[in-house]
């Protein structure tokens, strides 16, 4: 369903498509994206704690397998960027100290 939803069903590749197109170059997929949000506010209302508390214990469960769940990776390098900081090359520091003064 994914596959219909971010491909044909809004006038992109499928995923083997994509593929054929970078013709085994192992690039980034080719392609468009489709941004599906839910507020479940919005539906479950009132029950809306009850049931996003739900959600997290079957994450957690999940994840207690070995699972990966998307973003996961990604939230984690965050908050250890928030905690830490970002390391940068001398030469960007640099370059953005350069563009800071306006060269």
């Amino acid at each position: 369903m994914v596959e219909l939803l971010a491909g044909p069903l809004i006038g992109d590749m499928t995923s083997a498509e994509s593929l054929a197109w970078d013709n085994g170059a192992g690039g980034l997929p080719y392609g468009g994206e489709l941004i599906l949000a839910l507020d479940p506010q919005r539906f479950l209302g009132a029950q809306a704690p009850e049931q996003l508390a739900r959600a997290e214990t079957l994450f957690m469960g999940m994840q207690e397998q070995g699972a990966r769940l998307p973003g996961e990776r990604r939230f984690a390098c965050r908050q250890q960027s928030e905690r830490q900081g970002v390391i940068i090359s001398r030469s960007l520091h640099d370059e953005i100290c350069a563009l800071r003064q306006g060269g």
